[in-house]
């Protein structure tokens, strides 16, 4: 009797813990989590200047109103990022819109804390001086719900030569 209580105990603690790690997958994996843990993920990226997970979060189709490709704004990113010895990139998310589940649109301001080169300087005045949001438009490339790559980036104040 004994025995046989301890196996429906045992057995109603992994039933407890499956519904748990289901209930939570589900929640994490909402659209809107993800799109957000994406954004978070791209900026820790280019702040700890990991490249190749700065790169893995964007879209291989990605464009812009300047006509850069994802080739391009790598390549820039990581030129102007290596002025920084050291660099902190604040957000304030101003807004996330999901027009359906499979795009998002996230309205942040960005500002550049750190110290470098006479070009980090120059890249922190920019940017800082920025009163408008930017905007990251995120695609879902399939049905995996943590599949998220940004498309597009844009701010109506930044000026930039195209290519």
């Amino acid at each position: 009797m004994v025995a046989s209580l301890k196996i429906r105990l045992a057995l109603a603690s992994l039933a407890l813990i499956f519904t748990s790690a289901v209930l939570g997958c589900f929640w994490l994996w909402q659209p809107e989590r993800q799109v957000w843990k994406h954004q978070t993920h791209l900026l820790d990226a280019a702040e700890n200047r990991s490249w190749s997970r700065f790169n893995s979060f964007i879209d291989p189709a990605y464009s812009d109103r300047w006509k850069h490709d994802k080739a391009f704004i790598t390549r820039e990113t990581r030129e102007w990022l290596r002025q920084f010895f050291a660099l902190t990139i604040r957000r304030e998310v101003v807004s996330q819109e999901m027009p359906d589940s499979t795009h998002a649109i996230i309205r942040a301001r960005l500002r550049l804390e750190g110290n470098g080169t006479a070009l980090a300087q120059m890249a922190q005045d920019e940017v800082n001086g920025i009163t408008e949001a930017f905007v990251f438009e995120w695609t879902r490339k399939s049905w995996k719900p943590w599949d998220w790559q940004l498309t597009r980036a844009d701010n109506p104040q930044l000026n930039i030569p195209p290519p």
